[in-house]
């Protein structure tokens, strides 16, 4: 069953990015039918935006559903995308700033988070810059997926490091300077429910690693922003949180991208990936 439905992922991924936009449309009309996850996100937003009538958090749904499909369209693409079309509708902004820190030989890290198209940031990433990037990935039940899922973000030079091996990895001897992206809003396990932040207005455990790994390589932390056009076209901009990790206390780090990724929530809400379960720790 799965070689099927990556048989046809792989036919859907031939034709032409204005045709799987279409696609997308016709995508996003069968999620709001199936009301996928309509409770989870319904809450998800109540909780975030506590001052929306019900009326306004059911055009959010409305806008992220539409979102969603088109989003699933686009990462359908990326099981063919050319580097060509992925220069042309992802558009890389004063990209000065982190060639800058390569320049000098120190490592940059890239944070983000499930906001705009997260995957074709990585692989736009990776064409735009010669230096090794490093994505952090959480592996997948499937072992099948898992693998033609790496095979797809490494396919234009990056390297997939599983989470759990990605601190040994990095912080092994290196001649030239790299980039490591992290998507820092993930969930963290029960067990790692370490630190804890208001993240829209709601307490928000979050993950320490980006504080620690910059600190142990003493690099720049930047924001890399996913800013969306129109359908299938972006910008990826860059904002600087510090160059002077050691200078700063556990924490603030991880609190400063948080700030930056919850403004941009706010202003275009729909973007981010509202079905995710987010919340489903309690502080105790």
């Amino acid at each position: 069953m799965n070689i099927v439905f990556y048989s046809l992922i792989k036919l859907l991924a031939l034709l032409p990015m204005g045709i799987l936009t279409y696609f997308g449309s016709f995508i996003s009309y069968i999620i709001r039918l199936l009301n996928y996850r309509k409770k989870v996100i319904l809450e998800n937003l109540s909780n975030s935006f506590p001052e929306n009538s019900r009326s306004q958090n059911q055009q959010l749904l409305k806008k992220y559903y539409q979102y969603l499909g088109q989003l699933i369209a686009e990462t359908i693409k990326i099981f063919s995308i050319s580097k060509n079309t992925l220069k042309n509708r992802f558009v890389l902004k004063n990209k000065q700033l982190v060639q800058s820190y390569l320049d000098k030989n120190k490592d940059v890290i890239l944070v983000l988070g499930h906001y705009g198209n997260w995957e074709w940031s990585l692989l736009a990433t990776s064409i735009n810059f010669s230096n090794e990037l490093i994505g952090i990935y959480k592996p997948l039940s499937s072992s099948f997926w898992n693998n033609k899922i790496k095979q797809i973000r490494s396919q234009f030079g990056a390297t997939l490091v599983d989470m759990n091996e990605s601190v040994r990895y990095i912080l092994q001897p290196n001649s030239k300077a790299r980039i490591i992206g992290i998507i820092a809003d993930q969930t963290p396990s029960s067990e790692q429910l370490n630190y804890w932040t208001i993240f829209l207005n709601q307490k928000t455990p979050v993950f320490l690693g980006t504080d620690k790994l910059a600190k142990k390589l003493d690099c720049a932390v930047i924001y890399a922003n996913i800013i969306p056009i129109k359908n299938g076209f972006y910008e990826f901009s860059f904002e600087l949180i510090t160059d002077k990790p050691s200078t700063l206390k556990v924490g603030e780090i991880t609190n400063l991208h948080t700030r930056i990724l919850e403004q941009k929530i706010i202003e275009r809400p729909f973007y981010w990936l509202w079905s995710h379960r987010r919340w489903k720790h309690k502080q105790k």
